[in-house]
């Protein structure tokens, strides 16, 4: 659930700063994915403080809340301090694996909206 969290957390900061030549991925994911209690209490302000700029999309903003919302809610009340290896790949899965499930949704309505044009 972390990782994925992180994930949404980026596509957050780049929805707010299109752009955007270092992100949170460069800054934080080694320390988010061993000590999340430390690292997770920072990107959500900043999530915070990035939900309230100007938005292209209120879908989006809308959509991304709700996700974030939904994990935060698995993880418990709680980050934990640190993370084992094992752990820490499995953090890994789920950044990778909610970045996948965004890149498959761009690929996808690319395609119907070529279709839509022939």
């Amino acid at each position: 659930m972390l990782g994925r969290m992180f994930s949404i957390y980026e596509q957050i900061q780049l929805a707010a700063i299109p752009g955007i030549n270092t992100t949170i991925k460069d800054k934080y994911f080694t320390s988010a994915s061993t000590t999340p209690a430390r690292i997770f209490p920072i990107l959500g302000d900043l999530a915070a403080k990035h939900m309230r700029k100007a938005w292209k999309s209120k879908g989006l903003k809308v959509k991304l809340d709700k996700a974030l919302g939904e994990l935060t809610g698995r993880v418990g009340d709680r980050y934990p301090s640190r993370l084992s290896l094992e752990e820490r790949g499995a953090f890994q899965l789920g950044y990778y694996f909610e970045n996948q499930k965004r890149f498959d949704k761009a690929n996808k309505n690319n395609n119907e909206q070529g279709e839509n044009n022939d």
